[in-house]
C-alpha cells in the first residue's frame, strides 16, 4: 500500500478524534473506578453491619410495682389537670355571669330614662335576660358539683345557655339603639 504524503491526513484534523478517544477511554476508567469504589463500600458497610451487638439490657428488673406506681402517678396527673381545666372553666363562665348582671344594671338604669312605653318594653326584655342568667347560674351550680362524663355533658349545656344569654342581650342592645 503506497500513501502518498498528500493523502495523509493532517494532525490537526486527527486531533478532535483523538481527544474524543482519550476522554471516552478516561470516563470509561473513571465509571469504573467509581463502580468498584461503591462495590467496596457496600461490601465493608455489609461485614461491618453483621458484626453488630445486640444493646446491653438494663441490669435493673422492672416489678409490677413499678408498673402499678407509675400508673397512679400518671393518673393523679391527669386527674389534677382535668380538674385544673374544670377550675379554669367555672371561674371563667362565673366572670362572665357577674359581666351580664352588671350589663343588666346600666340597661335598667338606662331604661329609667325612657317614656312609660318604652321602659315597659324594656323591662320585659330585662325580665328576660334576668331569667336567661339565673338559668346559666343554676347550670353553672350542676356543673360545680358533677364529675366525670356528667361533667362534660352539663358543659355542653352550660355552653348552650351562655350562648343563648349572649345572644338575647345582643338582641337587648340592638333594641336600645
Amino acid at each position: 500500500m503506497n500513501i502518498n504524503p498528500g493523502q495523509l491526513p493532517s494532525y490537526k484534523s486527527l486531533l478532535p478524534v483523538l481527544i474524543t478517544q482519550t476522554t471516552c477511554v478516561t470516563m470509561k476508567r473513571s465509571s469504573l473506578s467509581i463502580i468498584v469504589i461503591v462495590m467496596v463500600s457496600l461490601g465493608l458497610l455489609i461485614a461491618c453491619g453483621e458484626n453488630k451487638k445486640e444493646p446491653a439490657k438494663s441490669e435493673t428488673k422492672v416489678t409490677a410495682e413499678d408498673v402499678k406506681q407509675e400508673t397512679k402517678e400518671a393518673l393523679k396527673t391527669a386527674l389534677e389537670y382535668t380538674q385544673q381545666q374544670q377550675d379554669e372553666y367555672q371561674t371563667k363562665i362565673e366572670a362572665t355571669i357577674k359581666e351580664y348582671d352588671q350589663k343588666i344594671d346600666e340597661l335598667k338604669k338606662k331604661a329609667e330614662l325612657l317614656t312609660e312605653e318604652k321602659k315597659a318594653e324594656i323591662d320585659k326584655i330585662i325580665e328576660g335576660l334576668q331569667e336567661k342568667q339565673a338559668a346559666a347560674s343554676k347550670k353553672l351550680q350542676e356543673l360545680k358539683a358533677a364529675s366525670g362524663k356528667a361533667w362534660g355533658d352539663l358543659k355542653d349545656g352550660m355552653d348552650a345557655s351562655m350562648k343563648e344569654l349572649e345572644g338575647a342581650f345582643a338582641q337587648a342592645l340592638s333594641r336600645f339603639k
